[in-house]
């Protein structure tokens, strides 16, 4: 195998697959890169069997052929190439030996055979959808942050895509919160699929801010994502998601309409002194058109407040800092709106107009 190709496309290619390949593997062979000089253009492969990355460049063929390399040595090689050198080059020897240099700079690491090497299969699909890139995104941006950590239920590690009356549904939930946003669609027909939560993190790396249309294939155990640069695939979670819609339902009493930035930077503010070790929460006294928050530790007190819009009863409700925050850090819109009924039933955060989210946070219980 031998071929050429500009340095930023090898860089790219090796960044973006290198999200998949197995940081320990009993096969060895998972903890590699599998690279493939094919007619005018290199293929790249991380495989950890949950998801796959397939990437494609364009380079100049000498030599066609197929090798598997340690992918942290390789990535590590190609991110300290000379930057001021445009185009690098990759030989493998009869040693099996794979040669990359670039400028004045040369690697040289062994190989792996790549007939081992597990390559994405094209997927039984049963539906699919298509979605502009910008849209997908941000739907899993704002909603990805909200899934649960404990695999005790697995389906709360991923995120939920309910596709059905010509809307698209995004759920993440922890048990604590309920994330969901909501985008129309032209797609006809139910859909309804779990992807994993590790999976969406590294889409959000993946992702741009194009109108580009992302297609999505899914069968019963995964999904396949063309994206601009590339095609992942990935295994689903197995179960049934909780019923998000009845969750989100409540009848509240209150309802305030704030600056989203002003009361994101208040909680914070008192979100200072609070920490994991301790478990403070942050209390919201709301009365008479103003909120005062107070968050008060062994290591001291904060507290602040601001006006508000204000119609219904007054109530003293405590959080975790951190749920509130990351709810409104990822709201996305000027001012939003919070809904309350007790001390003890969960505020509902929602936009002032429209239901493109829809954030649920429980209270903390105050002693």
């Amino acid at each position: 195998m031998k071929f050429s190709c500009k340095r930023a496309d090898l860089l790219e290619a090796v960044n973006i697959v290198e999200k998949a390949v197995a940081s320990k593997s009993t096969m060895n062979i998972l903890e590699g890169i599998y690279i493939e000089a094919k007619d005018n253009e290199i293929r790249f492969l991380g495989n950890n069997l949950e998801l796959c990355i397939d990437c494609n460049i364009p380079g100049v063929i000498d030599k066609k052929g197929n090798c598997v390399v340690k992918a942290n040595l390789f990535s590590d090689a190609v991110k300290k190439l000379p930057s001021y050198v445009e185009d690098a080059q990759i030989e493998v020897n009869e040693s099996n030996v794979i040669l990359l240099s670039c400028g004045n700079a040369k690697f040289n690491f062994s190989t792996a055979s790549a007939d081992e090497f597990p390559r994405p299969q094209e997927i039984n699909m049963i539906d699919e959808i298509s979605i502009e890139e910008h849209l997908l995104k941000n739907m899993i941006r704002q909603t990805v942050y909200a899934v649960s950590q404990n695999d005790t239920k697995p389906y709360l590690t991923g995120i939920l895509f309910d596709i059905k009356d010509k809307t698209i549904n995004v759920v993440g939930c922890d048990g604590y919160r309920l994330a969901i946003r909501r985008e129309e669609t032209t797609h006809e027909g139910n859909l309804k699929f779990i992807m994993q939560g590790k999976t969406a993190r590294e889409l959000l790396s993946l992702l741009g801010e194009t109108d580009y249309e992302v297609s999505i294939k899914v069968s019963d155990k995964q999904a396949q994502l063309s994206l601009k640069n590339c095609t992942v695939t990935t295994r689903l979670v197995d179960g049934e998601y909780l019923n998000y819609e009845g969750v989100a339902k409540h009848e509240n009493t209150l309802h305030i309409v704030t600056d989203t930035r002003e009361i994101t930077d208040s909680v914070d503010r008192a979100a200072l002194i609070a920490s994991e070790a301790v478990k403070a929460h942050v209390t919201l006294s709301i009365e008479d058109g103003q909120v005062n928050i107070n968050c008060e530790t062994v290591l001291g007190q904060v507290k602040d407040k601001f006006e508000v819009e204000m119609q219904g009863e007054p109530i003293e409700i405590a959080f975790n800092p951190r749920y509130l925050l990351e709810a409104f850090k990822n709201a996305d819109c000027k001012d939003i709106k919070l809904s309350f009924s007790t001390a003890l039933n969960p505020v509902v955060i929602q936009p002032v107009e429209g239901n493109s989210f829809h954030y649920i946070v429980l209270p903390v219980r105050i002693h």
